[in-house]
């Protein structure tokens, strides 16, 4: 979320990504409008926790806070946020495993153009690198239509029997970075797409 670097503790996102010269993230994918987000919102550092920390809705502080004004209990308030199956179910005291299960929330989806694009962006002016950036903005949104519309599929039942496509598609948290990992400051325009698992059966 905040470059390919480490970011410090305490340091807030934006901070972070501002110091590591990387925009702020934003949300992707049709999945989104049942969630009441949009294409292009930001994402935040609280509603990534949520949604791709803990599996429950981006949004879920504020609808906790409404449904405990109305009465409701704070386990009851807590569940009407939690998007599918708790990750608490992982957790089983018949195996000794139990504490070492992690659950599985998000993945991730790296674009990146082929190296000659990397060199123009290195090499050519503002115009051309912003020609370069939306080229790649398009090849990723029209590849994650095409996985959300032809290969995502949901999973439900014992063992995951019953299988079907996702309901109303994909939810999406893209971060642009613009550097190499691996090699300090040597440019690498690609974008990270972190897809979450938690999608809508028919």
């Amino acid at each position: 979320m905040a470059g390919d670097g480490h970011r410090a503790a305490g340091t807030p996102l934006r901070a972070a990504q501002d110091e590591a010269g990387v925009p702020p993230g934003v949300w992707k994918g049709r999945g989104l409008a049942a969630l009441g987000l949009a294409a292009g919102d930001v994402v935040t550092e609280r509603q990534a926790e949520l949604l791709l920390g803990e599996g429950r809705h981006p949004d879920a502080d504020r609808i906790e806070r409404e449904l405990l004004a109305q009465g409701k209990s704070l386990e009851q308030a807590r569940r009407a946020t939690v998007l599918g199956r708790p990750i608490e179910h992982n957790r089983s005291p018949k195996t000794d495993k139990a504490k070492e299960r992690t659950p599985w929330l998000a993945f991730d989806l790296t674009f990146r153009p082929p190296p000659t694009a990397h060199l123009a962006l290195a090499l050519m002016d503002d115009r051309h690198r912003r020609v370069l950036e939306l080229c790649n903005d398009i090849a990723r949104d029209k590849t994650l239509v095409w996985v959300g519309d032809a290969v995502a599929e949901i999973r439900w039942k014992g063992g995951g029997k019953q299988r079907g496509q996702v309901k109303d598609g994909l939810i999406v948290a893209v971060f642009r970075h613009y550097e190499s990992r691996a090699t300090e400051s040597k440019p690498l325009l690609h974008d990270h797409a972190i897809v979450s698992i938690r999608a809508r059966r028919a």
